[in-house]
Parts: C-alpha cells; structure tokens; sequence
C-alpha cells in the first residue's frame, strides 16, 4: 500500500510547524510539505496522479477539506493526524491523536457521508450568518488566535443584522428571520461548540439548526449552551431539522464556510445536499 502524509504547518495556529519534523524524524515515511495556502489541493492532485492508496493529512478541518475537494470522485482512503485548532471531524469520527506510521499498518476503515453546497464538499460543517461572519472577520483582522476570534465576535455583535431566510427541504419549508444557519454532517464546529449534537456521519443525512432572531444579549447568552449541545433545549429559539436536500435562500447576500473554510463570494441563494457514503476514512 502506497501512503503518503500531505502536512500543513499552519495548522493548529501554527503549531504544527513546531511539530511536524519531530513526528517524521528517521521514519522514511513519504511525506509532502504544504506551507502556502492551496497546496495541500495541488499536493492531492499529485498524491492522486502518483496512485496513493491513503492519503494521511496532518492538520486539521480545513486541510481535510481542501483535500476532499481535490479528490474529484477518486477512491482514495483518507486518514488525519489531528493537529489542528478544532479537530472536530476527527471528534466525531473517534479518530485519536496517533504516531504517523500507524497508517502504514492495517487499520479499521469507515465510508462517511459528504455534504455538498453549491460546487463544493465539506466532511464535517456548513455555516453561514453570525459564526461565518465572525471566521470572516478574523480572516480580515491582524489578531489571530483566541483574542482574535473574541475580538471578532465582539465587533461582529455590533453590526450584525439578521438576513430573512426561506429554507426549502425535501421535507419542509421554513421562512423567518435567523442568527445563524448550520449544516452538520459532524457534530462539533469551532473547536467547542456542538451546534448538530445529534448528527451521524454515516446515516445518510444531514442535521440542521436555525437560530432565530432575538436580542444580542440573549444569544450571547445561548453560546455557553452550545458547547454542550443545549442549545436545542432552547425551543423558541433554536430548531432542529434533517434533510437529504436543501435549497436555502436569504433577503441579502452571505458569506459561508465549509469545514472552516471561507467562501470567496457571498451568494444568496445555495442548494445543499448529502452524498451518502462518499468517502472512505481511516481509522487507526
């Protein structure tokens, strides 16, 4: 079996690049290096033309994503190394923290569903309306870190206006006025939040949560409820739905993220959808 590990040094807020070298150091592992942004697709595309078998990422969400989409329908076993900021596909997966070359040893293997919007795939989350414009904002600030994602929710309270959502399943049509919009194919977003406690990356659908619009000092308020999937105990705020199909669409144009990962132009209409047991990943 061909394995090769692509590493993101950024990963982990940058925690990985102190890492990464001691993980690989004397193991003659084949290992590809990935330090600016788009080469870990540029390196799947190339693990791909060369026949890998696994492709191990080291890094987190997002490195698994860009992956994902590079992919392009190829049957080819995904693994991670854990070290990203969230890990929270690896959460959900039970995927633990291990030493490298356990991938080239015989492990258990999973096929997960893919969630799809619009053209592309995300493994664990879809987010748009306040959490998006908060990942944006810290896209855009000079703060990184956990002082700049508070940074970034503070200046982001301030100006946020709920958009008017029309959400079209192929079970239901729901139209109000929202804080947040997310899509889970996994359970955990952001690091601590469980925002779609009840979501199975094998069951063939995918878990909604809509937050209605209320006061900004109440949803601050249901944050802290989030990180322990409570929040849906909330039931004249929060809702919680399932669907194979979506179509979504908003009163103003909205940036989203996938697996943490920004979209380049925001869109006010999007179409969603599970594709069931799409990816094959590995267990060690």
């Amino acid at each position: 079996m061909k394995v090769r590990f692509l590493v993101n040094p950024s990963a982990g807020k940058g925690r990985t690049a102190k890492r990464w070298s001691s993980l690989f150091e004397g193991k003659g592992l084949d290992v590809r290096v990935c330090p600016e942004h788009g080469m870990i697709a540029e390196k799947t595309k190339k693990a791909l033309h060369d026949e890998v078998d696994r492709l191990v990422i080291v890094g987190g969400d997002g490195s698994m994503n860009h992956a994902l989409n590079a992919f392009n329908g190829a049957d080819v076993e995904l693994g991670v190394v854990p070290t990203g900021s969230g890990n929270d596909f690896a959460r959900t997966a039970g995927i633990e923290f291990t030493p490298p070359e356990r991938y080239l040893e015989k492990c258990s293997l999973r096929r997960v569903d893919v969630g799809k919007v619009q053209n592309r795939l995300f493994i664990n989350i879809f987010g748009s309306g306040f959490d998006a414009d908060v990942a944006k904002g810290m896209q855009e600030s000079s703060i990184k870190g956990d002082l700049g994602y508070l940074a970034s929710v503070l200046k982001t309270l301030g100006r946020f206006r709920s958009p008017k959502v029309t959400v079209q399943t192929d079970r239901e049509r729901i139209e109000l006025e929202v804080m947040t919009v997310s899509v889970g194919n996994g359970r955990y977003h952001g690091g601590m939040f469980m925002l779609t406690p009840s979501a199975d990356i094998t069951d063939g659908e995918l878990d909604l949560c809509l937050v209605r619009k209320i006061s900004k000092t109440r949803f601050v308020f249901l944050i802290p409820k989030s990180t322990k999937g409570r929040h849906v105990e909330v039931t004249d705020v929060v809702s919680m739905h399932r669907f194979k199909r979506m179509k979504v669409a908003f009163s103003r144009k909205v940036y989203y993220h996938v697996d943490g990962e920004m979209s380049d132009t925001p869109l006010s209409e999007m179409r969603l959808s599970i594709l069931p047991n799409a990816q094959t990943i590995v267990v060690p």
